[in-house]
């Protein structure tokens, strides 16, 4: 008897845990949603550029389809989140992760996209400048 209520007792630690946040969970999140291009792409029901996938750690490497510079991509939660503003606010760990997941893709495409070597820029919609309703960090080459 004292196992199985030490047993819940854990599981209801780790559910906590997730809700403050530390986990993949949001009150936002949603594992896909039918009008979400983004979802759309990485569910393979609409045409995209999917450069990169990393089921592990949630995230994918997606092509802009209006390029903002020789190199414009977004990497983008292969969950649903309605904003970055969201994602970022109830699901901080993750939302930092997806910059150091940006960072580690482009390093790691110096040898196929050279001029990613003289730098680039990460860039964050807030508020009205989203205008597609799913979380994303743009990766552009600094021309």
């Amino acid at each position: 008897m004292e196992d199985t209520q030490e047993k819940d007792n854990q599981e209801k630690d780790s559910q906590e845990k997730n809700n403050q946040g530390e986990g993949k969970q949001s009150v936002n999140q949603q594992a896909n949603t039918p009008d979400c291009p983004f979802c759309a792409i990485l569910g393979g029901q609409a045409p995209g550029t999917v450069i990169s996938r990393d089921d592990e750690r949630g995230f994918a490497l997606i092509q802009s389809i209006h390029p903002e510079s020789s190199i414009h991509w977004m990497v983008v939660p292969v969950e649903h989140v309605d904003s970055t503003e969201e994602f970022e606010h109830h699901c901080c760990d993750r939302f930092l992760d997806m910059i150091d997941y940006a960072v580690d893709r482009v390093k790691s495409s110096f040898d196929d996209y050279p001029e990613l070597q003289k730098g680039f820029t990460l860039k964050l919609h807030f508020g009205s400048y989203e205008t597609i309703p799913h979380a994303k960090l743009h990766i552009l080459a600094t021309e």
